[in-house]
């Protein structure tokens, strides 16, 4: 009886093990046939379709492709990042950016989706590289200047569990005054400027516009949870930007100051926008706390 019984589990053993085995096979037969039937664009293509989407859109300076990498799995879709230059005033001025490209679309029309994108309009080449008006606006020499006077006044606050993050510069496209940045751009293209008309800007008449707007950020290092007010509280923000912004000379403009904080894939914060005129505090409106 126990014989038999050693015999009947040996037995199902066997099954079950060449089930295993059986499975596994399976497995990667498909992984190969998958494989053969798509192992990914060289780079060669890669390199050929970001310039080939670039130079759709007029930029025809120097490109070099750094990485690319499947977007989101299980698409095929790749990630293309590059670095894109021209020359400036006799210097080199070099921006980074991504494209996302299909390589399985058509063999006859491959392309990226910011060239699908293309309708000759200046407000889709601003809409589709936004991240390159937003760094060569930051790199301009004006831009740098206020930076540092930005970061100067709001590196002054101290508080154990704030730290400064960072500020920049961007172009706020819910401006009264928009048109004037999108009608200056098309006449840059059209006169052929630095980056089809990106990076020759009137930087301080756009602040004082505000069409460029300055963000400032903080993170909480405490990481806790909870609602949270760094700004009203006893040495908060407020207090400090009320009694000292006036005397810091900052550029004429509207600015967003934040926090974050974030625990557990949790993140959250809150804000203030301020408008400076004349180089004084004239608005200080606190935002709601954002969730995000």
């Amino acid at each position: 009886m126990k014989k038999a019984l050693v015999l009947n589990f040996s037995f199902i053993a066997i099954i079950l093990s060449a089930c295993f085995i059986s499975f596994v096979v399976i497995l990667l037969v498909t992984f190969h046939n998958t494989h053969n039937t798509f192992s990914g664009p060289s780079k060669s293509e890669i390199e050929s379709v970001t310039r080939s989407t670039l130079k759709l859109y007029g930029f025809e300076g120097d490109v070099k492709v750094t990485k690319y990498s499947r977007y989101r799995w299980p698409s095929v879709e790749y990630e293309i990042e590059y670095d894109y230059s021209e020359e400036v005033n006799g210097r080199k001025v070099t921006v980074s950016d991504s494209l996302i490209f299909d390589p399985k679309s058509s063999s006859t029309s491959k392309k990226t989706y910011e060239a699908l994108a293309y309708d000759g309009t200046i407000e889709t080449m601003l809409h589709q590289f936004s991240h390159i008006a937003d760094q060569l606006l930051n790199q301009d020499p004006v831009s740098v200047s206020n930076k540092e006077k930005v970061e100067s006044f709001f590196k002054q606050y101290e508080n154990p569990n704030l730290e400064f993050v960072n500020s920049y510069w961007s172009v706020d496209t819910e401006s009264d005054n928009i048109q004037d940045y999108y009608a200056l751009i098309e006449k840059n293209h059209k006169e052929g400027k630095a980056f089809q008309g990106l990076y020759d800007l009137p930087i301080d008449e756009f602040l004082e516009k505000g069409i460029i707007k300055g963000s400032v950020s903080y993170k909480d290092t405490v990481l806790e949870e909870g609602e949270k007010d760094y700004f009203d509280s006893e040495g908060g923000l407020t207090g400090f930007i009320s009694n000292g912004i006036d005397n810091a000379e900052l550029p004429d403009a509207f600015y967003e100051v934040s926090y974050y904080y974030g625990a557990k894939g949790y993140r959250s914060g809150s804000g203030v926008s301020l408008k400076i005129q004349n180089h004084k505090l004239i608005s200080y409106e606190k935002n709601r706390i954002r969730k995000f």
